[in-house]
């Protein structure tokens, strides 16, 4: 008690230093307004024990404690609460749907060296701002008590309600019939099948249930957590049709007997049959709509009212089968117990059925074992009370439905005329003969009426049993619905997912499943429907079972049900058995289930609803990837299997689509591609906290431009050592890149000394870890940053913004893409750009928004931050602003010491990407006067030129050239990517090939022509010409050499110049005449390259060439580069490819 007291005066006193200013607001880490639900508990307890004796204990504990670390523990201690059970609530599902729920502090809260205080949330801030008199009078008039929902206990919730729904027509009405088709052996044999496999379901049901606390939804909920949103919803609607087929089942059954008493009296509505039935059952159905509306509450009291006339029905039969039989009793087939009876009804006696007919008819019966479960969200401890009632009430129903077959089978006739005169001259089953039979099992459905000690009490156990199992099927198909409806699964469902009263009853959904069951009602017939409905309920019980397989095979540790009596390989056996029996009862009903089922399934795999659940599916699917994994890294390499796996050095990836596309274009999603990232900074928690939210940006942007490719960020201090993380990172297994590949730097010329050290770098880290290297050059190079600056983007963003968003500007990046002079310090603009960033995420209006970088039509828009006051309080009044606190905006502040540790322009551009990232498809329905809109609206032209080079490599090239340029024998790599990209799903597929080589000896130039062309032919990669170029070493034209000179002329420096300096001992950055002259021939090698090129390859829609591989301290970066520039300047797109020198073809079997 005194350690609870302490923890609450720690926590106040937090809140007084708070109150009191003490705490920089630098400090301070905002936390979301669902903890102010807890802190305002505490301080209403707090209050209260400040009236006992220790009021002066707390008091004293203030005073003394005044020192600024005590306050700083104090205030840690505060957020970081004890174990309890709303901080392991299922995210997604219940706090998003609670608010008042607890949520544990973040490690980074725990984590920081400064204090922590507690936003309070309005509903806490409400609470503060009451009377300070504890349970006041005022108070307690005003405060408005709800009435809470109203829970069912496991008996009248699950084991009334399912046995009720057993215990319905077919038990009164068809049961005998069954027994005098099959006779006692079979029909025992289909009682048993029918019990087993919901038994076998009741066990899987039971096991997923108790693994965790079930909501409502029912088999619905079950199977979509379990199995996944593809499977629960395609399920779920059959089920919900499978219940809506059972209440009119139930509902005919009822009108059945009541036409059958009308015409005991000679009364008739319209015709005394079909008619008269469709018009009482209609009746009844309406009446019964009336009974659901009133709520679950009401209905479980009725359902018990049911239970109790049942039960006396079904013991009046047990009574009157002992008792001695009328003789009019024995003129209609009814003669007591006998041995001879029972001999004869033992065996089948097929009219016009088989035995799979009949149990299609008879399975219905079993079906109703789960109406319990059905009704999740209106139990009290869902977990204990659906395994508990399920399978007592699956064991109840199925022992008295095979005591009453057998005592029907021994003490009644299979056929009888129903007269007295028969009876007493023998010639009582005489009418078989001719099917002229009135009584008997086969021929009259009122056997159990007959045989009871007092028929009318059975008569009534037949309206019970019809009435009940059509309320548990009305109520729990609509619950059913309106789960469905809430998941929005499925377009235009969420009308339905509205609820009334204080127990949410889907009114709406009730109205619809009302609709559905008149419209079958109106068949008239219970033998028409009984067949639907079977095949309805056997893919559901298939679904379950495997679900429970499903998860206990996928080995997840999630999967822990408390019920243990389960055994995977069970469930297993039960879904088969569901599977099968499907088609042996009806195969073109199955067959029709099963193409809706599969229909469903496959428009919600298309439609990828946007729900995380933590499905068996996706365990398994990692279970099996970690498997695959661990066996790939025994597999040995062998060319045959070679696979281009590409580390492609994107930056961010969302700033160079055309880099993207053209490397999916030859991994497509068959090989391996990671788009690293390089972040300059520090690993602080801030800027860890960014990238995460900005990986999954990623995610989303790559998926939906197709492109299969895994994104990976990592933060460094430089461009290098990122570069080397992700070179010796990157991969797992088997699954490792291979080829480094890499956009050529167009700007290199008016680049600083640093940069085109790491670039150069860069490249020769590709050679050192035995990498592939390719690097594609485009005309106009990759980055499409700078066509916002092309729209007029200054002018543009800030005209009418309001006083943050001017901040903003100011602060946006210029157009050489370097920090803008207008900025103070790293630290305020880190502040700034994180705010924006982070509340764009944050915003309701931009997480389930896309930006379409695809599309001319289209248009961002960023919602305003509102009109506020000016720069200076410009972020306050946004963050104090209860729209946008709603919103859940947060943000992390940035003090001195953060501001040394992160690198401003990386802060910047992360966050300038995450602002266009979470707006990831073309918003729909927005403000046509949006910012951003008249940004990328400012000129169409522009603009639609822009987006036909964003996708230059996503739009198919008919008749597509390639020229490929393989000087060096590297291993294949130079000719096997070209070809990738001339096969399917590539923006070049069906391109023609075109080699060229120079040659080994001018003389023999057709020799080799011919022997490359074998060489092709045995690689089996159809190539359209072959060219051996006879004088590549002749020496280039002087307006060739003159032109390289010019270029090289500004990065040459004498031996004396401080800057010619070994870097890392491999090469230097600038270049000299010594150097010039020893690399004379290579030069000379790359000049003639590019004369032949200009001269052949002008028109070629990709040219593919050898890259030189520049030799450690041999080669310069400027004169490397050069050459590159050389071989690459005013050419179509070029991409230059070097090989680790290892085959990666092979003519070999």
């Amino acid at each position: 008690m005194s350690r609870n007291l302490e923890d609450l005066a720690d926590t106040s006193k937090a809140d007084v230093e708070k109150e009191k200013g003490n705490i920089p607001k630098k400090a301070l880490f905002s936390i979301e307004p669902q903890q102010a639900t807890q802190s305002s508990q505490i301080k209403r307890k707090l209050k209260l024990r400040n009236r006992s004796a220790s009021e002066s204990s707390v008091a004293q504990t203030f005073k003394d404690e005044s020192s600024s670390e005590t306050q700083q523990t104090l205030a840690m201690a505060s957020v970081e609460p004890s174990p309890h059970a709303d901080n392991y609530a299922n995210e997604t599902e219940t706090t998003a749907s609670i608010p008042t729920l607890r949520t544990r502090p973040s490690l980074t809260m725990l984590h920081s060296d400064s204090m922590v205080h507690i936003d309070m949330g309005p509903q806490a801030k409400n609470d503060d701002n009451r009377d300070d008199s504890f349970g006041s009078a005022d108070q307690n008039r005003t405060e408005k008590k709800v009435k809470p929902h109203v829970k069912l206990g496991w008996i009248e919730g699950v084991l009334i309600r399912s046995s009720l729904s057993v215990f319905g027509v077919i038990f009164y009405l068809r049961l005998t019939w069954i027994q005098a088709q099959a006779g006692i052996a079979l029909a025992s044999v289909i009682v048993i099948v029918s019990s087993l496999v919901g038994l076998l379901t009741g066990i899987s049901l039971s096991a997923i249930c108790t693994n965790g606390r079930v909501q409502s939804g029912g088999v619905y909920y079950i199977i979509s957590r379990t199995l996944g949103a593809e499977f629960g919803g395609s399920i779920g609607i059959i089920f919900s049709l499978g219940n809506v087929t059972a209440a009119a089942i139930t509902v005919l059954g009822f009108a059945e007997t009541i036409v059958s008493l009308m015409q005991g009296f000679a009364v008739e509505i319209v015709d005394g049959a079909t008619m008269d039935i469709r018009i009482i059952g209609w009746i009844t159905a309406t009446v019964l709509l009336v009974i659901v509306f009133t709520g679950v509450s009401f209905e479980a009291k009725a359902q018990l009212i049911l239970m109790v006339i049942l039960l006396a029905s079904v013991t009046n039969y047990y009574v009157g089968t002992f008792l001695e039989p009328s003789i009019e009793a024995r003129a209609k087939g009814i003669v007591g117990y006998d041995a001879e009876t029972m001999k004869n009804n033992f065996l089948p006696d097929w009219r016009g059925e088989d035995f799979f007919s009949v149990l299609a008819i008879y399975f219905p019966a079993v079906a109703g074992f789960m109406t319990g479960a059905n009704i999740s969200g209106d139990l009290k401890n869902p977990e204990t009370a659906i395994p508990k009632g399920t399978l007592l009430s699956i064991v109840i129903t199925s022992s008295i439905y095979l005591s009453v077959m057998w005592m029907t089978g021994a003490s009644s006739l299979r056929d009888a005329s129903g007269s007295i005169e028969d009876l007493q001259a023998g010639t009582l089953t005489e009418c078989a003969k001719n099917f002229t039979c009135m009584y008997g099992t086969h021929n009259n459905y009122q056997t159990l009426e007959l045989e009871g000690a007092w028929g009318p009490l059975v008569t009534a156990g037949i309206f019970a049993a019809s009435l009940s199992s059509a309320l548990g099927a009305m109520v729990s198909g609509p619950k059913l619905f309106q789960a469905i409806a809430k998941d929005r699964l499925f377009p235009k469902l969420d009308f339905f997912e509205v609820g009334y009263g204080q127990n949410h009853e889907p009114r709406r959904a009730i109205i619809f499943t009302f609709i559905l069951t008149m419209a079958l009602v109106g068949i008239g017939d219970i033998n028409a429907i009984a067949p639907m409905i079977s095949n309805f309920f056997m893919a559901t019980y298939a679904l379950i079972n495997y679900a429970c397989f499903d998860a206990s095979f996928s080995q997840a540790p999630g999967f822990r049900p408390s019920f243990k009596f389960y055994n995977k390989w069970i469930s297993l056996l039960g879904a088969a058995i569901c599977f099968a029996l499907m088609f042996l009862i009806n195969w073109w009903a199955a067959l029709i289930t099963t193409a809706f089922a599969i229909t469903l399934y496959v428009y919600l795999l298309r439609r990828k609803p946007d729900v995380n659940w933590g499905s068996s599916l996706e365990a398994n699917s990692y279970l099996s990837s970690l498997r695959r994994l661990l066996k790939l890294q025994f597999t040995r390499e062998h060319v045959k299997t070679y696979r281009p796996q590409i580390l492609l050095l994107t930056g961010s990836p969302i700033r160079r689509p055309e880099l993207v596309d053209f490397a999916s274009n030859i991994t497509k999603n068959s090989c391996l591609l990671v788009c690293g990232h390089v972040i300059l900074g520090t690993a602080s928690e801030q800027m860890l906290e960014m990238v995460e939210r900005y990986t999954k940006h990623m995610i989303v942007w790559l998926k939906a431009r197709r492109i299969y490719a895994f994104y990976s960020p990592v933060v460094a201090p430089t461009v290098t050592e990122g570069v080397q993380y992700l070179l010796q990172m990157s991969g797992i297994s088997g699954l490792k890149p291979n080829i480094l590949f890499l956009g050529y730097k167009g700007n290199w010329i008016e680049a600083t000394e640093k940069e085109i050290q790491e670039y150069f770098q860069i490249i020769h880290y590709g050679f050192d870890h035995g990498k592939g290297l390719a690097i594609l050059r485009l005309p106009k190079g990759f980055d499409i940053s700078s066509m916002l600056y092309e729209s007029n983007f200054s002018d543009s963003l800030t005209d009418g913004l309001s006083a943050p968003e001017q901040y903003a500007q100011r602060y946006a990046v210029s157009r050489d893409d370097r920090v803008s002079p207008l900025r103070t310090t790293a630290s305020m603009d880190s502040v700034f750009t994180d705010s924006v960033g982070l509340y764009a995420y944050e915003n309701p209006r931009f997480k389930n928004s896309r930006l379409d970088l695809n599309s001319e039509k289209t248009s961002i828009d960023i919602p305003s931050l509102g009109t506020v006051g000016t720069e200076q309080n410009g972020l306050d009044s946004v963050f104090n602003d209860r729209k946008h606190r709603n919103s859940n905006m947060k943000i992390i502040m940035n003090d001195s010491e953060i501001e040394s540790s992160i690198d401003a322009a990386s802060i910047r551009d992360l966050n300038f990407e995450m602002v266009t990232s979470s707006t990831h498809a073309a918003l729909k329905g927005r403000k046509k006067k949006s910012i951003m809109s008249k940004v990328i609206k400012h000129d169409r032209r522009r603009k639609s030129a822009g987006t036909q080079q964003l996708n230059v490599f996503k739009k198919k090239i008919k008749k597509a050239v390639i020229d490929v340029w393989w000087l060096y024998d590297d291993g294949g790599l130079t000719l096997l990517l070209p070809y990738l990209l001339t096969i399917d799903r590539s923006y070049l597929e069906g391109a023609k090939l075109r080699i060229f080589t120079s040659a080994t000896d001018p003389e023999k130039a057709d020799e080799q022509k011919t022997q490359l062309a074998d060489l092709f032919a045995m690689f089996r990669i159809d190539v359209k010409d072959v060219f051996v170029i006879p004088d590549i070493l002749r020496n280039p034209q002087d307006a060739t050499m003159a032109e390289f000179n010019q270029l090289m002329d500004k990065f040459k420096t004498s031996e004396n110049n401080s800057l010619q300096q070994e870097i890392g001992g491999d090469f230097t950055v600038y270049t000299d005449d010594v150097e010039l002259a020893s690399m004379k021939l290579r030069t000379n090698e790359q000049l003639r390259i590019r004369e032949e090129m200009l001269q052949h390859s002008k028109d070629a829609n990709l040219v593919v060439v050898t890259l030189p591989v520049p030799r450690k301290k041999a080669v310069s970066a400027t004169l490397y580069l050069a050459w590159l520039e050389m071989l690459t300047k005013d050419m179509p797109p070029v991409l230059l490819v070097r090989g680790n020198q290892k085959s990666v073809l092979t003519y070999q079997n």
